[in-house]
């Protein structure tokens, strides 16, 4: 029986799985990873402690899977995105890893206003500060290493660590989110390295999605597909129908479709969902950055309290919360804002602001956004169902609301790996054979309370960007 090693590095933790050549799971093991929020711009993590914890989970799956090891076929490699790190040619990290959420370049952004609309055309991202364009340049200006520096998405450098050659590569996917990576041409473009200020010399190889990234240094295996977190989750159940979203929801939110054909857009984001040495499959995302990232940022208000282990239960028993402007890591698509301070909206000064009610509050935060996204969404191409993965999504109560707001049947797999099974259906050459799960379903019913939230939560957030 052939198997498939899955890797996935998210903000928070490292996973390696073990999956069928028909995608069902084996064995799986996971190593929690800290994330360093110094302030509001400066967020990092150790990218000695990524490397470890990816090599810590291969090792114990290869160690649990002593029957199946030698049937091991091929690897695949997801990563969170815009996640950049320098460093140099003997693999020595010269900063941290800056986090996607790191918003350290953004006084850079104001020169660079005159060419957003060219800069979103080239990389399809609007100009912002959480892409790696902005932190690159930075670290340019404030490493020093002469010849020998790299500038590179945090991909390369745990590529360089996990396999034998040592290379110094990206794929697509994660090229694309640094904002220096033209779309179309699916290359370095020297324009936006040009105004952005980063040396192009200085940035790793471009290669495919599907690609042979080399042996692993663990096992005489090949690394057959890389990509983002969320680009491979769009797979976890084979390719995904074009008239599905798929929202996965972890410490941010992101709405995915695959296009028809590809067109930009001005309020979202369109990048790669899959490439090989022929062609790429192109797709739209929306972005909300505040999902689990909100429900920590309440935690910390609360810490005497598992906000997690009663959630559940306050979004069955609270149905009037107050609304909760969400700008926590900033307003994503498609306001794009990153000046709003986060705060709730209270009716008159009677309304209860309990723990309780503030936490549904950012639940529903969530769904309001997911679903302002999705209206925008609909109008340039047709959705009938929602698809949900992801740690959030496990919330029944979420998933109504969403349901409900949408109108939309909003659909939940029983499988929370999503990306692990994306990517390893991917590293397996893309079988037409791929088990899907059994999924929950939720179908829209009237809550008019949350309707009316919504439109206070619009309201109020049209009237604050206005300002």
């Amino acid at each position: 029986m052939s198997t498939i090693l899955a890797l996935d590095q998210g903000t928070h933790a490292s996973r390696a799985a073990l999956f069928t050549a028909q995608g069902d799971m084996l064995f799986a093991h996971c190593e929690a990873v800290v994330l360093e929020r110094i302030d509001k711009h400066h967020i990092e993590q150790n990218p000695q402690q990524i490397t470890r914890s990816l090599q810590t989970c291969i090792a114990a799956v290869i160690e649990a899977a002593t029957e199946q090891r030698a049937a091991i076929q091929a690897c695949g490699l997801a990563i969170q995105r815009s996640s950049v790190i320098a460093w140099n040619a003997q693999g020595e990290a010269l900063s941290p890893v800056l986090s996607w959420q790191d918003t350290r370049g953004e006084a850079q952004l104001d020169k660079l206003r005159v060419h957003q609309d060219a800069i979103q055309r080239l990389s399809g991202l609007p100009l912002s500060a959480h892409y790696g364009a902005s932190k690159l340049a930075w670290l340019q200006q404030h490493v020093d290493a002469g010849n020998s520096l790299r500038l590179s998405p945090l991909v390369s450098y745990v590529l360089h660590h996990l396999l034998r050659a040592a290379p110094y590569v990206t794929d697509h996917v994660n090229a694309q989110r640094t904002q220096l990576f033209s779309l179309q041409q699916r290359d370095w473009s020297p324009q936006l390295c040009d105004w952005f200020g980063v040396a192009p010399q200085r940035l790793p190889t471009c290669a495919p999605v599907v690609h042979d990234y080399g042996k692993l240094s663990a096992l005489p295996v090949s690394l057959t597909a890389m990509s983002g977190d969320q680009n491979a989750a769009i797979y976890s159940d084979g390719k995904l129908p074009p008239d599905t979203v798929l929202i996965n929801i972890g410490t941010g939110a992101f709405i995915l479709q695959l296009l028809e054909r590809y067109h930009s857009s001005d309020k979202q984001l369109t990048g790669i969902a899959c490439s090989d040495a022929r062609q790429a499959q192109y797709v739209r995302e929306a972005t909300v950055n505040g999902a689990g990232g909100a429900l920590q940022w309440l935690q910390k208000q609360y810490p005497q309290i598992n906000i997690e282990s009663q959630l559940s239960d306050w979004l069955q028993q609270h149905h009037h919360p107050p609304v909760f402007i969400n700008s926590v890591g900033g307003l994503g698509s498609p306001w794009w804002n990153s000046d709003i301070e986060p705060h709730f909206i209270y009716a008159d000064s009677n309304d209860d602001d309990s723990l309780p009610q503030k936490a549904v509050a950012i639940v529903e935060s969530i769904v309001f956004m997911l679903h302002a996204n999705l209206a925008i969404m609909r109008r340039q191409q047709p959705v009938t169902r929602i698809r949900v993965s992801g740690g959030l999504s496990q919330l029944d109560g979420l998933c109504q609301r969403l349901a409900s707001l949408t109108g939309l049947v909003v659909e939940r797999s029983r499988n929370h790996e999503a990306t692990a099974r994306g990517i390893a259906w991917l590293a397996a050459g893309r079988p037409a054979q791929w088990n899907t799960e059994t999924r929950q379903l939720f179908q829209p019913n009237e809550q008019p309370g949350l309707q009316q939230r919504y439109q206070i939560f619009c309201k109020h957030l049209q009237q604050l960007l206005r300002s």
